[in-house]
């Protein structure tokens, strides 16, 4: 059990180790405007953390079941993959904000340059329903 345990914080090291380096191919996809390598990276870290969520459902199972002087053996591993998961959640918080950032400035653009009745719109149920924006195609010449 203890080897299955240690194979498994192994594991998640590494799946944390290559989620790191795919959220730095995403920052620089977003900064080169590269949107085919955006979604390569976005599905890699998608498939990455369903495997981590796998791998961590499991290794809390069998930590429950080790006693705490051997859990005390793994304390620095454990410590290690915590940092680790930290610093996923913080660049994922910083993309997110990023995200959120250029959708509202996009949708100020979007509004001034196509303004919108602001009469409510209602549902066949009578549920008052938001406006959306009419859709664009915007033709860029390189």
């Amino acid at each position: 059990m203890n080897e299955e345990f240690k194979i498994i914080l192994e594991d998640e090291n590494n799946l944390l180790d290559h989620i790191t380096e795919e959220q730095s191919a995403l920052r620089l996809a977003v900064e080169k405007k590269n949107w085919n390598d955006l979604m390569t990276s976005i599905s890699e870290i998608n498939l990455m953390s369903d495997a981590f969520k796998t791998l961590d459902t499991r290794r809390e199972k069998l930590q429950k079941s080790i006693n705490r002087d051997e859990l005390a053996s793994y304390s620095e591993t454990l410590l290690n993959l915590r940092s680790k998961l930290l610093k996923c959640k913080a660049e994922n918080k910083a993309f997110a904000s990023y995200v959120s950032i250029s959708r509202s400035f996009i949708q100020q653009v979007v509004e001034k340059a196509l303004p919108q009745s602001r009469n409510k719109n209602y549902s066949r149920t009578g549920h008052i329903v938001q406006p959306q924006p009419q859709s664009v195609v915007v033709n860029q010449l390189f």
